[in-house]
């Protein structure tokens, strides 16, 4: 295993941060990378295990391995050099080393807003009466009441789903819905919202595979990206965007736990979101 330099003290100074064990272990395995790759690329510190050898090319050089090599997200990227920045502003702090290494790295550019489907929430009606398939519109109504898609899937989610409030064009929409399930559910015998349209299948819930059919097959005819964790993330950054919350963005907020919540909240800062 990679050593790395002085990380007792550093441990020492995370517990003062009062981090939880999943932060205390991505601060580990982001430095375990950073060092397990600089040692094979920087010869002077595969010499002398030195941090005052370890230098802001080396970073620079890990963040584009990180980039095209390892095709990491920019949310990933970004955050395993906040990681290296809090170490080496730590090294500094106590005199370990002369310089810190990550202090002029930029954050790699996140994904703009534009990529958001942003209008299909705030047009909700209109979307619910376009031309899409009758499951993509299904989801985008069910994310609009703040569930993801894995909830939106389950078997019995039905039971929670016709428990909630809805206005008069998210009814007409059902009306449809209803109309075009019916035969589905009277063939499978299940009540389920998403049910397989191929009578031959194993089972009567329709896969993954075939809801991301529907999905991509409606991306491609509007030009926006209605990926089931892309709705679901624009949905939150939108909550994350509003003075004054909904029931159903309320309810979509108080299921996050902490580290998503966080998640969420940088992203919409990285992504300059507004609305």
């Amino acid at each position: 295993m990679v050593k790395i330099p002085f990380l007792t003290g550093f441990e020492a100074y995370l517990k003062t941060r009062h981090i939880s064990k999943k932060a205390h272990t991505e601060y580990l395995n982001s430095l375990t990378d950073f060092f397990n790759y600089t040692i094979q690329h920087n010869t002077d510190y595969k010499i002398s295990e030195d941090i005052k050898d370890v230098h802001e090319m080396d970073v620079r050089l890990f963040k584009n391995f990180m980039l095209d090599n390892l095709k990491l997200s920019p949310s990933t990227i970004n955050k395993v050099i906040s990681n290296l920045n809090v170490y080496f502003k730590y090294l500094f702090s106590v005199k370990k080393t002369p310089e810190i290494p990550t202090l002029n790295i930029n954050s790699v550019a996140v994904r703009p807003q534009s990529d958001f489907p942003v209008q299909v929430f705030l047009r909700l009606p209109e979307y619910l009466k376009a031309d899409l398939s009758i499951y993509t519109r299904l989801l985008i109504l069910i994310v609009s009441k703040g569930f993801n898609y894995k909830e939106a899937m389950e078997a019995d989610f039905y039971q929670k789903f016709e428990q909630l409030n809805f206005d008069k064009e998210e009814s007409q929409f059902l009306n449809l819905y209803k109309n075009y399930i019916q035969p589905y559910r009277d063939f499978w015998d299940n009540d389920n919202l998403f049910l397989s349209r191929n009578k031959a299948a194993n089972t009567p819930l329709l896969t993954v595979t075939a809801l991301h059919r529907d999905l991509k097959r409606d991306s491609d005819s509007t030009g926006l990206d209605l990926a089931p964790k892309k709705l679901y993330t624009t949905f939150i950054l939108l909550a994350l965007s509003t003075n004054v919350l909904s029931k159903d963005q309320q309810r979509a907020l108080d299921a996050l736990d902490t580290p998503s919540l966080m998640y969420y909240r940088r992203l919409k800062r990285e992504t300059n979101f507004d609305i």
